[in-house]
């Protein structure tokens, strides 16, 4: 079992008995016995720290170290609350691939941690009998550790690359706590969590995307005192009221504008490989037939009406700033022309509609991802691949990196096309051009495309059908049809709706009617989310008021169905 897995199964068993819990959290609102004041805690003990690459049920062989931590939270309910942690640990692995030797690698690391709590004790107590002497909290947090203080006179056994520079990574844990009360002020507890952090934590950076560690610490926790809480003010009868609107006032909603010509675009980048120096589209060369087969898809699905007329179609092509600048801009040039043949040809598009552009070397690219280590070509919904699955380029090497401003110089300077190259080429003795020729130039050589094609109007029975399909090929009032055939306030009304604004995420009037939808479903933090991209309409200023006194943030009166406040 790999510590991914065994990780994954500890935070499901912490999800699942929270949700085990949660039924008994509902019971008493958030209010009654049991609810922990502010508290401090000071724990020290020991911890694990696993190799690269070995699993967890080896970790009786991992080394021994130690270390400590000053947290400080407070319960807001009952069950559940927060707390802050700083801890400090000396770290110990191997610095062999096998448990079985004796050679140990240390370092340091500081980190800090932001956890929910838990109370599992109380979620299975009655109310009244909450706050015993003996507690168990579940935890699980996310934070950051700081690693330093890596050994300078000691050589890692790893065919993987280590560094042994000072940085901070990313961290996950879950874990349990237990605690015994010694007085209303002073508790004795034990803590145990499992650590996860982002790999190259002990210096290493290998295949495994983790690293991982286990503590147990023990420790005392002082309660700073009772949580007070702030009285209402009477009212001259000795009762309180409730100033919240819960009756739904007049809500304004706006009619968009019926599109005369609803125009559609799809834009996106296709990597096609081609023979050196030619430009002739192979289907089944390398990779085509996957990119070809996308290339497919994303045009099909957005034309799947045969009624659909394409108007216009941008092509922009790119080369890599490899050999000299004539043969790029041939390249380029060839290459787009390409696309626009297999285009043309395979979707039916005349020629004549087809603009065609090009730059002979993709230098823009090139330094966006030097500039960002990499990872400009590693996230979903980036410029290189619209896939989060597929990967072009592994992480950037330290080789590499440790060039990043030379080599950002060298592509900012004035000097021509060529004469970078040739410069890129004598970094480091060329051997961070070498690892760019053969990771980061293949996604240099694309096309960028942009097809505009008119969508015909859908009447209101073919439009409840796409809007489920293909909601894109819809105009606004086309979809708000849809809503009133729902009736409004039901949950298809609703859906529809909120469509609209994903499909128009600019379009004021799509958010404000969103933002009326959502009061109207009484999910007010979806419908301040909604009103903050509906613009400064008189209509948004009036929804944001219902908003505050539905939440008694403001004085309110209705006249006639209208919310008037009182200033």
């Amino acid at each position: 079992m790999n510590s991914n897995l065994h990780f994954m199964r500890i935070v499901c068993l912490v999800f699942a008995l929270l949700a085990a819990g949660s039924q008994s959290a509902r019971a008493d609102g958030g209010k009654g016995k049991g609810r922990d004041s502010l508290y401090l805690q000071l724990y020290a003990g020991v911890n694990k720290s696993g190799n690269e690459h070995l699993p967890i049920t080896e970790h009786t062989t991992y080394p021994w170290a130690g270390g400590a931590f000053a947290g400080i939270g407070q319960e807001f309910h009952p069950l559940w609350g927060w707390r802050v942690a700083l801890r400090y640990n000396r770290n110990k692995s191997r610095n062999v691939p096998l448990c079985e030797s004796s050679d140990t690698w240390g370092w340091n690391s500081i980190s800090l941690f932001g956890d929910l709590t838990f109370d599992l004790t109380d979620a299975f107590a009655k109310p009244e009998k909450r706050g015993r002497r003996f507690n168990f909290k579940l935890l699980a947090g996310i934070g950051t550790s700081y690693a330093f203080g890596y050994p300078t006179d000691i050589y890692l056994s790893y065919t993987d690359p280590f560094s042994t520079k000072s940085h901070f990574e990313l961290a996950g844990r879950a874990g349990f706590g237990l605690s015994y009360k010694l007085s209303k002020r002073l508790r004795l507890g034990a803590e145990m969590t499992y650590n996860l952090f982002g790999d190259h934590f002990n210096g290493v950076k290998a295949g495994a995307p983790l690293d991982t560690r286990m503590n147990l610490k023990l420790g005392v926790t002082y309660v700073l005192g009772p949580r007070t809480k702030k009285q209402p003010a009477p009212t001259a009868t000795g009762v309180t009221l409730d100033n919240r609107l819960r009756t739904i006032p007049f809500l304004p909603y706006i009619m968009p504008k019926q599109e005369d010509t609803k125009v559609r675009t799809i834009e996106g980048r296709a990597f096609l490989d081609f023979p050196v120096n030619e430009t002739i589209i192979y289907p089944d060369y390398r990779r085509n037939p996957e990119e070809l087969q996308r290339l497919k898809k994303t045009i099909e699905n957005a034309l799947f009406d045969k009624s659909f007329k394409v108007q216009s179609v941008s092509l922009h092509g790119y080369a890599s700033p490899e050999s000299p600048y004539d043969n790029n801009t041939r390249l380029a040039r060839g290459r787009t022309k390409a696309l626009k043949d297999y285009v043309c040809c395979n979707f039916d598009i005349p020629a004549g509609i087809v603009e065609e552009t090009f730059t002979p070397e993709d230098w823009l690219n090139l330094r966006t991802f030097i500039e960002s280590r990499g990872e400009s070509r590693r996230v979903k919904g980036n410029i290189w691949y619209e896939h989060e699955t597929v990967v072009e380029t592994p992480v950037m090497p330290e080789f590499v990196a440790e060039q990043r401003d030379a080599l950002l110089r060298i592509i900012d300077s004035a000097a021509d096309p060529d004469e970078k190259e040739r410069q890129i080429k004598a970094v480091a003795g060329g051997t961070p051009y070498k690892w760019l020729l053969d990771y980061v130039f293949p996604g240099l050589r694309h096309t960028d495309y942009i097809i505009e094609y008119v969508v015909q109007h859908y009447p209101l029975a073919e439009a409840k059908q796409l809007i489920y399909t293909h909601p894109e090929a819809l105009s606004q009032s086309e979809i708000y049809s849809v809503a009133e055939s729902f009736g409004e306030g039901t949950d298809g009304w609703y859906d529809a709706i909120l469509t609209a604004a994903r499909q128009f995420p600019g379009d004021p009037v799509a958010n404000l009617n969103a933002a009326s939808a959502s009061v109207k479903m009484r999910r007010l933090t979806d419908a301040k989310k909604y009103l903050q991209k509906a613009g400064s309409s008189q209509d948004a200023a009036y929804l944001a008021g219902v908003i505050r006194a539905m939440e008694g943030r403001a004085k309110w009166k209705l006249e006639n169905g209208r919310l008037i406040l009182e200033e």
